[in-house]
């Protein structure tokens, strides 16, 4: 590859880059997309993309379908003794470091 194809390849990649990861990009990005693919320089897309609404959410429009789901009742249990739950909070925090390096009780006791 000569130098001026690997100049070329890196100049599209930024300008593609450029036009979706701008605001204007992440705003709409099906549409920056479809900018970027078109050859059109970033400063000519970032206009367009300001102007353009932005793009519908996927999750706001289930909540407005769905409406409010009601989470009024408690979820979790919670203990009116704050030293058990602290213990309890300490022995799920040590058996998660524990299991994350990978030790176990008789690896341990070997130590």
């Amino acid at each position: 590859m000569t130098g001026e194809e690997n100049a070329a390849i890196t100049s599209e990649r930024l300008r593609i880059t450029g036009i979706l990861t701008s605001a204007e990009g992440r705003r709409n990005p099906d549409l920056a997309l479809e900018m970027a693919e078109s050859g059109l320089d970033v400063e000519t897309a970032k206009r367009l993309l300001a102007k353009a609404p932005p793009a519908a959410n996927p999750y706001l429009q289930a909540m407005d379908r769905e409406g409010q789901i009601g989470l009024s009742a408690a979820t979790v249990d919670i203990s009116s003794d704050p030293k058990a739950a602290r213990l309890k909070e300490i022995e799920v925090s040590i058996a998660a470091l524990n299991a994350e390096k990978g030790w176990t009780k008789t690896a341990r006791a070997r130590e």
